[in-house]
Order: C-alpha cells, then sequence, then structure tokens
C-alpha cells in the first residue's frame, strides 16, 4: 500500500432521478505510480449532467470518473513536479494515480476552480457549440435552454463577447432569471413547459444552444428564423427517463424552413482547447467574465450535488470541494 483513497462509488443502479443510497463512499489502497504516472491529491471535482448517464452503464462498485483538480503528490512523469497542479478525469475520489493529466498554471487573476467551468471542459463546450458547431456572427440573436446550469451561464458570456445581441436564456426558475439577467443576457424566460412554445414562437432566432431536449427542444424548433441553426449539446430532461420524449413534434419544420440541427461531443472538439483558453483567460484575469459556480464541501456530499444538477437545483457550474 502506497496511500489511501477515499471514493464514490454506485452502490444501487437507480430507477429515474437517483437518490443518495444508490452512491457510496469507500476507502481503498493505492499503489505507488509507474513510470509515466503522478499520484494527486485531488482539491477539486466537477458533478455534471453526464454522470446520470454513466450510472445506466457503470458497473456497481466501480469508482465514479469525473474532471479533477489536484495537487500532485509523487511524480514519475518528467514532464510534472511535485507541487504542481494538473486537470484530469479520475475525479469523485480523493486521490488518485494516473498517466493522463495535464499541468494547469492560472495566471493573476484567475481562481483554480476556473479550470473545472468557464476554462474547463464546461466552457470549451459553449464555445464550440456557439462557433464550431453554430457558427455565431456579431449581432445575431442567440437563445440559450439551461441557461442558468454550466454550459449556458458560460455561453451567455461567451455570446456576450462575441458581439451576439440579443441573448435570450430560458431557466427553470425565477430566481435563475434575475441572477441571469444581471449578467450577459438581454432577456431571460422563467419557464413551465405548457407555455415556453407560446413565450418563443415567431422571436426568429439565428442561433441556438439547446442543452434540454424533448418539450423545450420543440419550442425552440419554433422560435428559429427560417435557415437559422441549433447547436444540440445535451437532454437533460430525458436523462431521468426509461422511454424517450414524445417531443418534439415539429421535427418536419427543419426541413420546409431549412433549419440546421446538429448535436456535437465537445470531446470530438478538443482542438479547439487553446484557442478558447487564448479568448477566454483574459477576459477572467480583468474580472470581465465572472467564475460561476455552485460548490458543496466532501466527497460525502457529492450525490445530493449531482442530484441537483439533475434537478436544476445549481447556478452555474456544481463543484465539490475536497481540500485546499
Amino acid at each position: 500500500m502506497f496511500t489511501r483513497s477515499r471514493q464514490l462509488r454506485l452502490a444501487h443502479r437507480p430507477h429515474g432521478l437517483p437518490v443518495p443510497e444508490d452512491f457510496e463512499v469507500v476507502q481503498v489502497p493505492l499503489a505507488a505510480p509507474d513510470a509515466g504516472e503522478v499520484l494527486v491529491e485531488n482539491l477539486w471535482v466537477s458533478v455534471d449532467p453526464y454522470h446520470r448517464e454513466l450510472l445506466d452503464s457503470v458497473e456497481l462498485g466501480t469508482a465514479l470518473e469525473g474532471r479533477a483538480l489536484g495537487r500532485v503528490l509523487v511524480s514519475r512523469n518528467p514532464e510534472i513536479e511535485v507541487g504542481e497542479v494538473v486537470v484530469h478525469r479520475d475525479g469523485l475520489r480523493t486521490h488518485t494515480v494516473t498517466s493522463q493529466a495535464r499541468v494547469v498554471r492560472p495566471p493573476a487573476g484567475v481562481p483554480l476552480e476556473a479550470y473545472l467551468g468557464i476554462l474547463g471542459g464546461t466552457g470549451l463546450s459553449a464555445w464550440v457549440g456557439l462557433t464550431t458547431i453554430g457558427g455565431l456572427e456579431a449581432g445575431e440573436s442567440v437563445l440559450i435552454t439551461a441557461a442558468g446550469g454550466a454550459v449556458g451561464t458560460a455561453a451567455g458570456h461567451i455570446a456576450k463577447a462575441l458581439g451576439a445581441a440579443p441573448i435570450i436564456g430560458v431557466t427553470g426558475t425565477q430566481a435563475k432569471a434575475d441572477r441571469l439577467l444581471a449578467g450577459p443576457f438581454d432577456e431571460v424566460i422563467a419557464y413551465r413547459d405548457a407555455e415556453l412554445a407560446e413565450l418563443l414562437a415567431g422571436r426568429d432566432i439565428r442561433l441556438a444552444l439547446e442543452g434540454v431536449g424533448g418539450n423545450q427542444l420543440e419550442a425552440v424548433i419554433s422560435a428559429m428564423a427560417d435557415g437559422g441553426r441549433i447547436a444540440w449539446v445535451g437532454g437533460i430532461s430525458g436523462y431521468n427517463t426509461a422511454t424517450p420524449p414524445n417531443a418534439p413534434r415539429n421535427l418536419f419544420d427543419l426541413v420546409h424552413r431549412e433549419i440546421a440541427l446538429q448535436g456535437f461531443l465537445v470531446r470530438n472538439h478538443m482542438d479547439e482547447r487553446n484557442r478558447y483558453e487564448e479568448f477566454m483567460t483574459p477576459l477572467v484575469a480583468e474580472g470581465t467574465v465572472p467564475v460561476e459556480h455552485t460548490v458543496v464541501h466532501s466527497l460525502d456530499a457529492a450525490p445530493s450535488a449531482l442530484i441537483g444538477v439533475l434537478t436544476g437545483a445549481n447556478f452555474g457550474k456544481q463543484l465539490v470541494h475536497l481540500a485546499d
């Protein structure tokens, strides 16, 4: 034994929305790192909607993965020094041994946790959706669903920095809408599914970043201008259901109104990371773009944090703080 790690594991397969009893925290020994590996003490770990999909396939008793930031305690990688901070995917545990770690060195004014949110895969997802997939141009109208979540809040700031106008958000509560209106959004709709299509219809939106699916995707299609583009980044409305949603029922509008709908996975666009970081890092450092997150403390709080993400309780990125 080299050291011990507390790991969050799936104890029971959830049916619908997970409950805390579906998880367990187990302490396990770790072997010393081999050549090319590092031993990392995790400081921050990320909880994301995609974790719900993992729960349907991951083997019971397996430690859950996730993006994480940690301090290197032991290094057998000549390119990584002890004491450096790295980002990796062996999260949802206190310590890990990994060969897949990337050093991050935040400049002045950039908090470390930004590399799991606005400067991490979350921000990159929003960037790819708006630029690579959506082809956003200055002066175009943008609609962002799940606007109070991690990708949605990042997308609002990115769209603003790229000159989009107006920027319209859709979120689940008036409290979130009020917070978003204090930021880059020009209008925010606090929705109920039955009325959302009416609230959005006929707005002639040029570009939408859609992360909900189901009835919301149907409402977004109704809001698009002829020839508009929809970048589809997620379907959180269906993550906890066993059957696919009945909506959208207006898919044929994509044909006769020549609306483009394209889904994407950010992991297939990692070549955009450097360009995005060069664009966003100065904005975060100078305080133009805030680091927006919801934080819980300790690995034991991670299951409740995940349930909160799936029910829309978080604002911005949901993080678990493990150590300073």
